[in-house]
């Protein structure tokens, strides 16, 4: 059974991801997320926006995933950053301190393109 899904939301344009994310993103999964980020920043859409108000459980390992997928972002000209996320998300981010290294927009506020 599969734990996470991932739903793409229309983009704002052609460079841009935007992923909504449900379920458990563990260690068991991540990956399925990362392979999505690599094969999006392959065909060049570099600027990534993740919603993770959905995630019901999520692992320390995860966020630094997440924050790995950042910087391939920044190397390819662009950037990730979260437009949303659960108590849990919150929890681990101050948990790990990351809070600062994965940065939140608001939805339907993409400043500059760059995330």
């Amino acid at each position: 059974m599969d734990r996470l899904a991932i739903r793409s939301v229309p983009p704002a344009g052609p460079a841009t991801l935007e992923l909504a994310l449900d379920g458990e993103l563990d260690v068991l999964n991540v990956g399925k997320l990362s392979d999505t980020v690599a094969a999006a920043l392959a065909a060049g859409r570099r600027h990534l926006f993740i919603d993770l108000t959905g995630v019901t459980w999520c692992d320390a390992g995860s966020l630094y995933t997440l924050l790995g997928m950042r910087h391939a972002a920044l190397h390819a000209g662009g950037g990730l950053a979260l437009t949303g996320a659960s108590d849990c998300v919150h929890a681990t981010l101050d948990r790990v301190r990351l809070r600062g290294l994965l940065p939140f927009v608001e939805r339907g506020r993409r400043p500059g393109g760059t995330g």
